[in-house]
């Protein structure tokens, strides 16, 4: 049944029964577990010391997004990448889990909404606000969306245990990286969040969807908090970058 609304975006169909359903065309043949990670050079690294193969595609018109396997002493892992944006998320995860995945764990990068967050601070989103559009395919229209809690405790037991400094907070997931205007900002700060990103909001609403475990890492990256913008060199700290790569990786054998 549709609930209706003026504008579209808020209109919710609770039919369970799309046209298009990823398990039309794809088969189990994926690790239950997987790291879907935004750390493209990190992962080529990554792929490269320790020789993994490639297993599977995620395949789009742009280009195709190979999946590789990471054989450890105990059990396959697989790893990959996906698309930017909310769209992007949700369909890498659809397919993922369409393909054998069940248990998830999400890394990359995402802005610093607040000046005290020192750049490669990892943050556990524990709830994002969804200034998106993806996630109201998923779920009827709300203000916030919560991370897999189960998945999130598990993932903050094992920072703890392993003493890897990090912070939980709340996210702000927006589909226009260049509408982040300095009053957006300051209101998306006032509510709760501390980073800025594209994706969170979608992962959380399919996996609430399906009840997928899901939990992601983020590290802060350029800084958006002040009166401009402070890139930080973000998206070249590659010893920060790899580290998070890493956890991620330690992180899912744990869930």
């Amino acid at each position: 049944m549709i609930a209706k609304n003026q504008y579209p975006i808020c209109e919710f169909d609770t039919n369970k029964n799309p046209i298009i359903r990823p398990t039309s065309f794809l088969t189990k043949t994926l690790p239950k577990k997987c790291v879907i990670t935004y750390l493209r050079r990190e992962l080529e690294r990554f792929v490269e010391e320790n020789k993994l193969s490639i297993i599977g595609y995620l395949t789009s018109e742009v280009f195709d997004i190979p999946i590789y396997e990471y054989v450890t002493d105990t059990e396959r892992l697989c790893i990959t990448m996906a698309l930017c944006g909310g769209p992007g998320a949700a369909v890498a995860f659809e397919e993922l889990h369409a393909m054998g995945c069940e248990t998830f764990i999400v890394c990359g990068g995402a802005g610093a909404l607040t000046n005290e967050s020192k750049v490669g601070e990892i943050v556990v989103p524990v709830a994002a606000v969804r200034d998106e559009g993806t996630s109201y395919h998923y779920l009827k229209p709300s203000r916030e969306i919560e991370c897999h809690k189960e998945t999130v405790e598990k993932v903050i037991t094992y920072l703890k245990e392993m003493e890897i400094p990090f912070k939980t907070g709340k996210t702000w997931t927006s589909d226009a990286i260049y509408r982040e205007t300095p009053d957006m900002i300051e209101y998306r700060r006032n509510e709760g969040c501390i980073t800025v990103e594209m994706e969170a909001a979608a992962f959380f609403a399919v996996s609430h969807y399906y009840n997928i475990p899901l939990a992601q890492l983020l590290y802060a990256g350029d800084d958006v908090s002040g009166d401009d913008w402070d890139s930080r060199n973000w998206n070249t700290q590659e010893n920060i970058r790899y580290k998070l790569l890493r956890i991620a990786i330690e992180a899912v054998k744990k869930l």
